[in-house]
């Protein structure tokens, strides 16, 4: 599979926007569509998203009726509706690049080559936002993202802190705070939620440390070894500054625990960034900064991924077409990104980086990698999430846990056809 992921990732963007942050999507206009019936789409719950949605839902009239479903739980019900037997429920979805590969692998992903071809320049669609394996254009990406460090630069300054570059900074700065914060009950907040969430810390973590999820030029797993052990040590590390409920807080959790003011620093998702200032929300607005995630240990490179998010088309629902890529294109479009401006890190050329748009960058100069693209990443990704709690909790110990993540990992890839059988035993 050759992505065009780094290009997307590395790609400046430098045009001026002339933005307006504050902008409604209402009145953008959508005077390309035609044709009647229902497009269904869905997507993650995050600003931009939200944005691109409000715009997409505008495009309805009379016998045309556009639904967008925003939910925490869009990568499980995309992946459900992709994989169905029957129709999929959604026309489109948006799928970060880990989902991305998951359907791809699966062939489940509806070729866009022919739709860019034919209406691309219309839409101003600008090559790196093409999601090309083997010539086809088989995504649209629209944002990039990564996890950066989020911290309250107000206490910082009053307890005279440095901003942690390493996770050991990262616990001596807690300690501090929990001492002498009163505001702060736990300094950290961070996503360790059982599955995607602890399984991405993992990820971020492992690869900080120098190790590997995979044995050189296979699929036989290697993430169980001593770094994978040091990993959850590092992880563990931080728990003592963080909620009780830290093994199911996911990323929307850790949004709250910042917006009230409950902790003072933690890892998170560059795509969550404005949410900081949002005065509805936000009791900590003006006073959030951000920086690259921490290292896994001292002068390493910062613990986290560099992502894209895209717009795909399952195989399993080949009706409205046109019309679905006509609404996605009108919430992607050159005044869509220009009135979103703030609200994400656009991959388009007139998005103009401002206070929420450093994550991707900051990342990037701390030696961030792009997150693994192998067919079977997702399945020991997903057997490490699944079974971290143990460890975390300290129910079992942690070398214990990854040995058992991987043998349940290397049955799944076996079935897959990704592991010779009898290999690795």
């Amino acid at each position: 599979m050759t992505l065009r992921r780094r290009a997307l990732l590395l790609a400046a963007a430098a045009a001026p926007a002339g933005a307006h942050p504050g902008a409604r999507a209402a009145g953008l206009g959508c005077p390309n569509i035609g044709g009647s019936g229902e497009v269904n789409l869905v997507g993650n719950s995050f600003p931009a998203v939200a944005h691109i949605a409000a715009i997409a839902e505008g495009c309805a009239r009379p016998g045309f009726k556009v639904v967008f479903k925003l939910t925490p739980q869009a990568r499980i019900e995309t992946e459900q509706a992709f994989g169905a037997a029957g129709r999929s429920p959604f026309d489109a979805a948006v799928v970060s690049m880990a989902v991305f590969a998951n359907l791809y692998a699966r062939r489940q992903l509806q070729p866009l080559s022919d739709l860019v071809q034919k209406f691309g320049p219309r839409y101003r669609l600008e090559e790196k936002m093409l999601v090309r394996v083997d010539g086809e254009v088989m995504a649209i990406a629209f944002m990039q993202n990564t996890q950066n460090l989020y911290y309250r630069a107000d206490l910082f300054a009053r307890h005279r802190l440095a901003v942690p570059t390493d996770y050991a900074q990262m616990v001596q700065a807690a300690a501090v705070l929990q001492r002498q914060e009163p505001s702060i009950t736990f300094p950290i907040a961070q996503g360790f939620a059982k599955g995607f969430d602890g399984g991405t810390e993992f990820t971020n973590i492992l690869a900080s440390l120098g190790g590997r999820f995979f044995q050189p030029g296979g699929a036989l797993p290697a993430f169980n070894g001593a770094e994978g052990v040091q990993a959850i040590g590092i992880m563990r590390s931080l728990m003592p500054y963080m909620t009780p409920n830290l093994l199911a807080s996911n990323a929307d959790d850790v949004v709250n625990q910042f917006q009230q003011g409950k902790a003072a620093m933690g890892v998170l998702w560059a795509s969550r960034a404005s949410r900081m200032d949002d005065a509805a929300a936000s009791r900590v607005v003006g006073q959030m900064q951000f920086a690259a995630a921490p290292a896994a240990r001292p002068g390493g490179r910062s613990a986290a991924h560099l992502w894209w998010d895209a717009m795909v088309l399952p195989r399993n629902n080949p009706r409205q077409r046109e019309a679905t890529f006509h609404v996605l294109m009108e919430g992607l479009s050159e005044a869509a990104v220009k009135s979103g401006n703030d609200l994400g890190i656009w991959v388009r050329s007139v998005y103009d980086p401002g206070r929420f748009g450093t994550g991707v960058g900051l990342a990037q100069k701390a030696g961030a990698p792009v997150w693994p693209s192998e067919p079977f990443f997702s399945l020991a990704h997903a057997e490490v999430g699944k079974l971290l709690p143990e460890a975390l909790a300290g129910e079992r110990a942690p070398q214990a846990v990854l040995d058992a993540a991987a043998a349940a990992y290397l049955r799944s890839a076996t079935e897959k056809g990704f592991v010779r059988r009898g290999a690795g035993a």
